[in-house]
């Protein structure tokens, strides 16, 4: 019996780790991707739409694409240009003038609702750009949580950093949105970026994926110009790509129950909100702690090797 596929919304900032994420979800044969929907953070809204509807015609997936919200929702923008590159996409430029594919002429909580409503089934939305969408379409439906399975987001940690709270970027870009949606209610699955430092490619991989094909080497460009900080020169974190690996391989990922909420720490010269995690209080999330690297690499390449040559 042919095994039932996942429906699933991908909210998206679209930079080097969200790209290997939307090249591994779109390849699945376990997951239908119904929408990405485009978020600022990793760059201005502008540019990460552009590169997701580029990503879209480069690995040939005809999948609907709408634009999100601009800004944070009280906040000014704090974009990772530094980490992602200029252009959102490490060291890979693309002419943006031939972009073909176009958006869904509504905003992204209309077009979200709509297709929650429409699944028969609950359906997974996979977060791996700030909340702001999310927030947004949980007040303006708010009986999109009904519809929700779960939200499956990368960002936080479990730990402390230099003595004090740590500033994930995708909360931090708007941990006001990220508070109304872990306060809905709505079943969460929470990828801290610990799981990127374990799920990085190291130097041999990118080697290896310029070999393997040409999409592979347009992603070796993307790792050129793409600094994680907490892996230096070890290689390249993708983090975002747990999220999908989570949804198809759960046996794969150690996974402990936590209460999770947004704090804020506030000082005279800074103001940042970050996920506070507490494993003894009754939980509201799964909060995945490691992954088997192994079977993690296994599947990005065997993913890569779909394309091929």
């Amino acid at each position: 019996m042919k095994k039932k596929k996942q429906n699933l919304i991908i909210d998206c900032d679209v930079g080097v780790d969200d790209a290997i994420a939307l090249m591994y979800a779109l390849q699945s044969e376990d997951l239908n991707v119904q929408l990405l929907s485009t978020e600022a953070g990793n760059n201005p809204i502008e540019n990460i739409t552009q590169n997701t509807l580029h990503l879209t015609e480069l690995l040939k997936k005809n999948v609907p694409v709408v634009q999100g919200v601009k800004e944070p929702i009280k906040r000014q923008p704090s974009y990772a240009l530094t980490a992602q590159g200029k252009g959102g996409l490490g060291g890979y430029n693309y002419n943006r003038k031939k972009i073909k594919n176009t958006l869904i002429n509504e905003t992204s909580s209309n077009a979200i609702y709509k297709i929650l409503k429409a699944n028969k089934e609950k359906t997974t939305i996979v977060a791996i750009g700030p909340m702001t969408n999310l927030a947004v379409l949980l007040k303006e439906h708010p009986d999109a949580k009904e519809y929700i399975k779960e939200i499956v987001f990368e960002s936080g940690t479990k730990e402390k950093i230099y003595g004090k709270p740590y500033k994930s970027f995708n909360v931090g870009f708007d941990p006001e949105a990220a508070e109304i949606v872990f306060k809905s209610g709505v079943p969460l699955v929470m990828v801290p970026m610990e799981l990127g430092h374990i799920a990085y490619l190291d130097k041999n991989d990118i080697k290896q994926f310029k070999k393997t094909n040409k999409i592979g080497k347009i992603f070796a460009k993307m790792f050129k110009k793409y600094h994680d900080y907490h892996v230096g020169n070890l290689g390249a974190a993708v983090h975002d790509a747990c999220t999908i690996f989570y949804l198809l391989h759960p046996e794969f990922v150690k996974t402990e129950q936590a209460h999770i909420d947004i704090k804020y720490y506030r000082t005279e010269t800074e103001d940042f909100g970050y996920v506070d995690i507490d494993f003894k209080k009754k939980a509201n999330a799964t909060v995945c702690i490691d992954l088997v690297i192994d079977m993690f690499k296994y599947e990005i390449f065997e993913c890569l090797k779909k394309f091929g040559k």
